[in-house]
């Protein structure tokens, strides 16, 4: 409910007759006074609900917290190794920060980008990874395509990687053939005889598609749709994955902006060389605490894991050195499995 000075003023009227307390008037410096104690202040609303909305919070934490009971109870029988999350995340062909570092006062803070309009399309990404920290390979992506396929002289020229598997369509998006292709070409061959899956409640994740496509070797897969609504809280990509994917892009974008390096972020086969690097640094045993930790968050996991670098801590700020350890050139990235400092030439060409 909306909340008033006066109506403070209202309630304690109304509990002054309760108690009878002779001589209070709840004046506006006694108001004054208790929202300063209570640590109350004006604020905008950021969002209008019904009580119906509360009910449904209940319900949902009712049944998130059944999930992940039932997911602990996967866990210990199919083994952690065996449990896996996979998700879907769009990412803009053109991907840099919302923010930067500006004089005091600029009210207009504007940044070059390469494209304006590389910055208003985007394509999707799916990964894998295990409840024990494992990232699976390959990286699913789908780039968006004006007739939904890629054309015999792409398919010939684009940028090829044993760690991603490229897929295309006309919105950039999956769909329900997506997911079928993503099922038998990515997931199963990946994943061993008895395997759990969480996914979100997208209707293109059918539990026939994934009947008809189970191969010979696999003697169950467990399903596991979590609780609509729910994701951002339990889904352990969403709670501790695609941020630190995105935030590393990012900076990667930014760096090759700010040194005025020749690449073009957004043509197809940079995309790709860019996601397959990613996938890349992110797979790297280092990391894997990483991923143990969206778990650990999300509340499936009882011990929470050691202390770990950020990919983008590790990779662009605390281990990374002026010049490339290979040539001597500017040095844009330290690489997650060797340690070195690599130019722009020694990691992406």
């Amino acid at each position: 409910i909306i909340i008033h000075d006066i109506d403070i003023a209202r309630w304690a009227l109304r509990a002054q007759k309760e108690v009878n307390l002779l001589g209070f008037t709840a004046s506006l410096s006694w108001v004054k006074r208790f929202k300063l104690a209570h640590n109350i202040v004006s604020r905008k609303i950021t969002k209008f609900i019904t009580k119906k909305n509360l009910a449904s919070d209940k319900d949902l934490e009712a049944r998130s917290k059944s999930f992940i009971e039932n997911v602990k109870s996967s866990i210990i029988q199919y083994g952690i190794e065996n449990v896996y999350n996979s998700d879907q995340s769009g990412f803009q062909l053109e991907f840099h920060s919302g923010r930067s570092l500006s004089p005091i006062g600029i009210k207009k803070v504007e940044r070059i980008v390469q494209s304006i309009s590389a910055t208003t399309h985007s394509y999707t990404i799916q990964p894998i990874v295990s409840a024990d920290g494992r990232l699976l390979s390959p990286l699913f992506i789908v780039l968006k395509e004006p007739t939904g396929t890629f054309g015999p002289i792409v398919k010939e020229t684009m940028f090829k990687d044993n760690n991603i598997f490229v897929m295309a369509s006309k919105s950039g998006k999956l769909t329900s053939h997506h997911f079928e292709i993503w099922i038998k070409e990515v997931f199963f061959p990946n994943v061993g005889p008895k395997s759990v899956l969480l996914l979100d409640s997208w209707t293109g994740h059918c539990p026939d598609i994934i009947q008809r496509n189970k191969p010979d070797f696999i003697d169950n897969i467990n399903l596991l749709t979590i609780p609509a609504g729910a994701t951002g809280k339990i889904q352990p990509l969403d709670v501790f994955g695609f941020r630190l994917w995105k935030n590393f892009v990012r900076h990667f974008s930014d760096t090759i902006m700010l040194l005025d390096l020749d690449v073009k972020l957004h043509s197809r086969n940079n995309i790709l060389k860019l996601q397959s690097l990613t996938h890349n640094q992110f797979s790297s045993p280092r990391f894997k605490n990483l991923f143990k930790y969206a778990w650990y968050k999300s509340g499936y996991l009882e011990k929470k894991p050691e202390e770990f670098d950020t990919p983008v801590d590790f990779c662009f700020k605390t281990n990374l050195k002026p010049t490339c350890d290979i040539c001597g050139e500017i040095a844009v990235i330290s690489c997650a499995w060797c340690k070195k400092s690599l130019c722009i030439i020694s990691f992406m060409i």
